[in-house]
């Protein structure tokens, strides 16, 4: 599936299927409530798994043509550079309902 807004790859942080791994409130013999110890172990496996995706998000960010953006600055100062108005608006609806969720 790519991104609408840039169509590169979309990337998303992998998916622990079928358990919570939220602390959970326990109730005790008197009505107290505690909370159950996190596991470092677990805690260090979901840390690991956001690192992996920020990489690979980060591996597939384009470099940044310093060139070719000065010179697009210059063709549009100059009104020598086409914007396509309706795309532009586009994507601004696409990122929009991206924010929305």
């Amino acid at each position: 599936m790519t991104n609408p807004i840039d169509n590169r790859p979309r990337v998303t942080p992998p998916q622990v299927s079928g358990t919570d791994h939220r602390p959970r409130a326990e109730t005790g013999s008197a009505g107290a409530t505690a909370k159950a110890p996190s596991s470092p172990r677990l805690d260090s496996s979901l840390q690991l798994n956001h690192v992996q995706a920020a990489h690979e998000a980060f591996e597939h960010t384009p470099e940044i043509d310093s060139k070719r953006v000065a010179d697009i600055r210059a063709r549009i100062a100059r009104g020598d550079y086409p914007l396509n108005v309706e795309r532009i608006a586009e994507r601004f609806a696409a990122f929009e309902k991206l924010l929305d969720g």
